[in-house]
């Protein structure tokens, strides 16, 4: 979802709450939980107003570190979620964590998240354990957000556009949207020549940089920027992927919105990533099939020819 106009301005209406500083942070054995104040606290009157965001960071397995943003806790679950470790175990992490005046670090064997919790300062780098200085991606200042988005911006999404928001046979009930729609906002680092690929089956360009890309399935044809089979999960070239554990419409934005980062945005009130590590593309798809699920051999007969009638221009052309 784009929330700007522009660089500098906001579409109208919209209200981000961006966090800003850090105000409490607790470390144990399962990972990093951090209170994150979305302005600045210069005393004790500015806790009373605005948002505070719920930041926990962890390790499933060894490599990937999920990245939690919460606003509102204590709602009911979602009905339906994705089942992490279907097919192969996790591969215990060894977490280690630790915290100074200015920071604190989580590691999880290669990879290690370094959360900066200096005032005003605020932010995420991920980094390789051994080489602390080669920073794969960051989550910078006003990188993470709760936004209030008014609902008219939303009504091309393409969960509020299918058939049944917008067809009275399908749904004769219909949808009817709020004034405003809650959004979580991540946002990640792009390096100068960096590539991102995945996101599912697209009709695009291989490379997805420029490309804002919506993770809902729909029968929209080739050639379009819609897709039947999205995954919400990319790849860098950087040697780590990303992915999205949020079972509903999840919109990308690979720099399009902002040139230099991935914005990932979902309604409701909290949205969880997971940054695998590799270095290698192999090493980042073995970690997340691990973490996912892996498919399945196909029978046999399905490696044989196929044919379809759907292009011909002569539906009796014999096949």
């Amino acid at each position: 979802m784009k929330f700007t106009d522009g660089l500098w301005l906001l579409k109208d209406g919209v209200k981000p709450a961006f966090g800003f500083t850090v105000t409490d942070v607790q470390t144990h054995d399962k990972g990093i939980d951090l209170q994150v104040s979305t302005r600045p606290i210069r005393h004790r009157g500015d806790t009373l107003g605005g948002p505070l965001l719920f930041v926990n960071l962890n390790s499933p397995s060894e490599g990937i570190i999920g990245l939690k943003v919460k606003h509102f806790g204590g709602l009911a679950p979602q009905k339906q979620d994705f089942e992490l470790f279907p097919d192969v175990p996790p591969t215990p992490p060894n977490i280690q964590t630790s915290k100074n005046p200015t920071a604190a670090t989580i590691a999880s064997g290669p990879l290690s998240a370094v959360v900066s919790t200096v005032p005003g300062q605020y932010g995420i780098d991920f980094v390789p354990t051994s080489d602390p200085k080669h920073v794969l991606t960051y989550a910078g200042p006003k990188s993470q957000a709760v936004v209030n988005l008014p609902s008219k911006w939303a009504t091309m999404s393409a969960s509020n556009a299918g058939v049944m928001a917008t067809d009275v046979s399908a749904n004769p009930a219909g949808i009817s949207l709020p004034a405003f729609l809650r959004y979580i906002l991540i946002e990640l680092n792009l390096a100068g020549g960096e590539q991102i690929y995945g996101a599912g089956e697209g009709f695009g360009g291989v490379v997805k940089n420029g490309q804002a890309i919506s993770v809902w399935n729909r029968d929209g044809g080739t050639s379009s920027e819609q897709q039947y089979k999205s995954v919400p999960f990319y790849l860098s070239s950087r040697g780590y992927g990303v992915f999205v554990n949020h079972p509903g419409e999840v919109e990308l934005e690979i720099g399009s919105e902002k040139m230099s980062r991935v914005g990932i945005s979902v309604v409701g009130e909290e949205l969880e990533v997971f940054v695998i590590y590799g270095p290698t593309p192999k090493e980042v798809l073995r970690r997340y099939t691990q973490l996912t699920g892996r498919p399945g051999l196909p029978p046999l007969w399905t490696f044989g020819l196929w044919l379809s009638t759907s292009f011909l221009t002569d539906y009796d052309e014999k096949t």
